[in-house]
């Protein structure tokens, strides 16, 4: 009698043993693939960021911030001339030319018309209307540019050592400002009444130039929100 061999049991089993390995090998292919297309598409896996980091803006302003005496501690004609050179095309610069400007318009006695004829030429943008210009006129109106505040023919002036600034827009040829300061009667420095006012200024010929003016935020509003002066005078 001839023994069987058993070879072919043996080859049998290591075929099993290799279809089970191919399909383990087939499953972790699959569930590497499946992987990969949920890290492509599902929101909740954040993909990682290759791109390089955002410049800066180039409005963006590095200057010192405003003192709210750029020009001089007088309040002429020459010393708003003077902060109007010396403001740079920056936001800080529409701020500091905006609070000289408030410097020489709200006071009493108000400008002559030596001094306003000197500083318009310069101080107003080609769009401001023709009406906003003539200073002399809207002071022939009322002669009191405090509006009641201050008992009329007192003598005062805007301080702006207790000062604030806002920017309320901003861009590379116009800047609206809201500037607010303090009220000094007959020398005194109050300490309760303050003063608001908004302007826009145009980026014109080298220099920020005037073009509005208005009353837009109430006084306790500007307080509220403002910046103070580094310095003031």
């Amino acid at each position: 009698m001839t023994a069987t061999s058993p070879r072919p049991r043996r080859r049998i089993l290591w075929i099993l043993i290799a279809a089970v390995a191919i399909i383990a090998l087939a499953i972790a292919a699959a569930v590497i693939a499946g992987t990969i297309r949920a890290s492509e598409s599902d929101p909740t896996i954040a993909p990682t960021d290759t791109s390089a980091s955002p410049k800066p803006s180039a409005s963006a302003t590095a200057d010192a911030e405003p003192t709210g005496c750029l020009g001089g501690d007088t309040r002429d004609a020459d010393m708003l001339l003077a902060a109007q050179k010396a403001a740079p095309h920056t936001s800080n610069g529409a701020v500091e030319v905006a609070a000289a400007a408030m410097r020489w318009m709200y006071q009493y006695p108000v400008p002559s018309d030596d001094q306003i004829a000197s500083a318009s030429p310069k101080l107003f943008a080609s769009s401001a209307s023709a009406q906003f210009r003539d200073l002399s006129a809207a002071y022939a109106k009322t002669s009191n540019p405090s509006a009641g505040v201050v008992e009329n023919g007192k003598t005062f002036y805007i301080s702006t050592i207790p000062g604030v600034w806002h920017l309320e827009s901003y861009t590379d040829t116009t800047a609206t400002v809201s500037v607010g300061g303090g009220y000094v009667v007959d020398g005194e420095l109050s300490p309760q009444l303050r003063f608001a006012t908004t302007s826009t200024w145009k980026w014109e010929d080298g220099s920020w130039r005037l073009e509005s003016g208005e009353f837009k935020r109430a006084v306790d509003d500007l307080y509220s929100i403002g910046t103070t002066f580094t310095g003031g005078c």
